[in-house]
């Protein structure tokens, strides 16, 4: 009686589990869903391409294959040296007045944004085939613990299906966005070789783009056209086809991250980049201080209770999806950590992204190995993968941080550039420590209504969906901060020893500077805390040397290291070398109304935003294990596009 009992207790707990895990209804991941967190897709079922796989003719003249279109490929795909391009925000005519007091001046210039998308069309014959081919060629058929069949690493079908996904996240950003910021929409598609020509390739068309109008706001791309590699990394017949070989190898890519990881070759982009997957959509009206202003720079969306660890290069953690994002997330945040000190940082919200063109270029161009050799991968879990989107945001934030601690030791503490920090000049680095409890400061230089007049004096739009939670004048993001006593009369503080942190034996300022900055960063995180109180409500004049400080040339240009070992820092740079860096990289932490839904069962499709939602920024992820559901999931995305835009139609739309 007991055993029956028992077993039947285990039906009922076991019957309540599965209730809980696939009935009951959920809501769409948000930025105010405090410690919500993406889950890993469910694993899926590897299908074996089909035998005697036969991919469909592909003239480049004569009757070209609907969904195509004949171009002639670029002559080299060797990548060209990188150049140094200035910020919206370094453009200021008043950048001293700005970083020092935060007080704005008139500044007509307006910014423009580029909206860039990367597309794969999954249900395309020939792509399809191609894909199948290289799979069939790659794959093993070894039999698995989990039964026969292929493994072949980023071919799950998941990757590639389409429901109509691309058209309507273009309707969103022309419906959202005001029409004089977008400068271009940009779609980046994937090219084949062409049967009858070596002239030529076809580059992927949507069939609903209208390519017959003369539009310059309008650029199609396709993978030969920003697909670069190092000259030293091709073998010497290659350099002088000037790595079309390479090329041939590697394009097409079925691999976001290896598509995304070129995204800085695009020529022309305008001085801020909107980057969007097809699945992303915009579902209100935005402002361009939604994206980015030349006050306050770009807008990123972090998601702060969801870290991301650190793994090198071959380490793959098998707590993961080996083709999800995971992995090349924990090899970025690995490379970031050799430059800039160990940290666990954090993800970024799983919608469309804001990007400042010349730092994407610059974050590319210090990791250019690692780059290239992302580029090198058609396809999800093949080796160390880069995610650029991600070292990119991050690098920009490390990089204020960096030049807030350069600014301060190295160009203010060391009063006359000598490289020393001297008895005399050492109370200006201790001054204020001597008790090692740095109370954290609470500026009001990011509450709306300061933004709002700030931007106003520009004359420019407040952000229509966004509150711009945390500015990089507030300090490093990341701060740890010790959680406050009964009998603590800080509210909120951080600790510095001074001995430990800044040790009377370190004269050099470079050794003092490398200590803080990237040895012992808590150091580092709790000075800058210490500093921003000095330095009043707003600005970051404490950071500052002097505006009659010494000011040498250097004596070489600094070199883009990849590790903070390697990377130079001059001293006796002067004060408006300082204000530059700082507002070169200058950025907003935002908190706008978020969603993600991962379609894993038929019935999610249920929990798409409506039209009377308060999302703004929306990404919907297929993660259908079901084949029999897609058929569904396709109508009933079908409807939701109706809701949002059914009665808008493009101007670069076929009739």
């Amino acid at each position: 009686m007991r055993l029956r009992k028992r077993n039947v207790l285990y039906v009922v707990v076991f019957s309540a589990f599965v209730g809980v895990v696939f009935f009951w209804p959920r809501q769409p991941t948000s930025a105010t869903s405090s410690g919500r967190k993406y889950p890993p897709p469910r694993p899926h079922r590897y299908e074996p391409p089909p035998p005697n796989l036969i991919i469909p003719p592909k003239p480049a003249h004569g009757s070209v294959p609907l969904g195509w279109r004949p171009f002639r490929a670029p002559d080299s795909y060797v990548l060209k040296p990188f150049v140094v391009q200035p910020t919206l925000g370094e453009r200021l005519p008043c950048v001293d007045q700005w970083v020092a007091l935060g007080k704005p001046c008139e500044f007509r210039e307006r910014g423009k944004v580029d909206a860039v998308w990367t597309w794969v069309n999954g249900s395309e014959p020939v792509l399809d085939a191609t894909r199948n081919q290289l799979v069939a060629a790659e794959m093993s058929t070894k039999t698995t613990r989990f039964g026969a069949g292929p493994r072949f690493r980023g071919a799950r079908t998941t990757h590639f299906r389409e429901h109509g996904e691309m058209v309507n996240s273009m309707r969103s950003v022309w419906k959202s966005m005001p029409a004089s910021l977008v400068r271009k929409y940009i779609l980046l598609t994937a090219d084949v070789p062409a049967d009858d020509t070596e002239e030529l390739r076809l580059g992927s068309v949507p069939i609903w783009l209208n390519t017959s109008q003369e539009n310059d706001q309008i650029q199609l791309l396709h993978h030969s056209d920003v697909f670069r590699t190092l000259e030293s990394s091709l073998p010497s017949t290659d350099v002088e086809n000037r790595g079309r070989a390479w090329r041939d190898r590697f394009v097409p890519s079925f691999n976001s991250l290896a598509i995304e990881s070129q995204l800085a070759n695009i020529e022309d982009l305008a001085p801020t980049v909107f980057y969007l997957n097809d699945d992303c959509f915009l579902l209100k009206p935005l402002s361009a201080a939604d994206f980015e202003t030349p006050l306050y720079g770009p807008v990123f969306r972090i998601q702060f209770d969801l870290g991301v660890k650190s793994r090198p290069p071959g380490v793959i953690s098998m707590a993961v999806d080996k083709e999800g994002e995971w992995p090349g997330l924990e090899f970025t945040n690995w490379l970031l950590d050799q430059r800039f000190g160990k940290r666990k940082r954090r993800y970024l919200h799983h919608v469309a992204k804001t990007l400042p063109t010349p730092i994407l270029k610059e974050a590319a161009a210090v990791w250019e190995e690692e780059v290239a050799k992302t580029a090198e991968s058609r396809f999800r879990g093949q080796g160390s993968q880069v995610n650029l989107v991600f070292l990119a945001t991050w690098y920009t934030i490390e990089k204020h941080r960096e030049s807030l601690l350069y600014s301060f030791i190295m160009l203010r503490v060391d009063a006359d550039a000598n490289g020393v920090i001297s008895p005399a000049e050492r109370p200006t680095l201790t001054d204020g420590l001597e008790s090692g409890k740095v109370p954290v400061t609470l500026r009001e230089g990011g509450s709306a209504h300061w933004v709002e007049l700030n931007l106003q004096r520009l004359g420019l739009d407040a952000p229509k969906q966004t509150g711009y939670d945390w500015l990089s004048s507030d300090g490093y993001p990341l701060i740890r901060t010790v959680k406050p006593k009964p009998k603590d009369t800080f509210i909120q503080h951080c600790t510095l020893d001074i001995e430990e942190c800044l040790p009377s034996s370190l004269s050099s300022s470079l050794e003092v500077f490398r200590r803080v900055a990237f040895e012992k960063p808590d150091c580092g995180d709790c000075l800058i805390v210490h500093l921003i109180g000095r330095s009043g409500p707003v600005g970051l004049g404490a950071f500052l040397p002097p505006p009659k400080a010494p000011r040498a040339s250097p004596p070489q240009t600094p070199k883009l290291a990849k590790t903070w070992q390697d990377a130079t820092f001059f001293s006796g740079m002067g004060r408006e070398y300082a204000v530059n860096i700082m507002q070169r990289y200058t950025y907003v932490v935002g908190n706008s109304p978020m969603g993600f839904l991962s379609l894993r069962r038929g019935w999610d499709t249920k929990r798409l935003p409506n039209a009377t939602s308060e999302v703004a920024f929306f990404a919907v992820n297929d993660d259908l294990h079901n084949e029999l559901a897609i058929d569904q999931t396709n109508m009933d995305m079908r409807t939701w596009y109706a809701q949002h835009w059914g009665g808008l139609r493009a101007w670069w739309e076929k009739n």
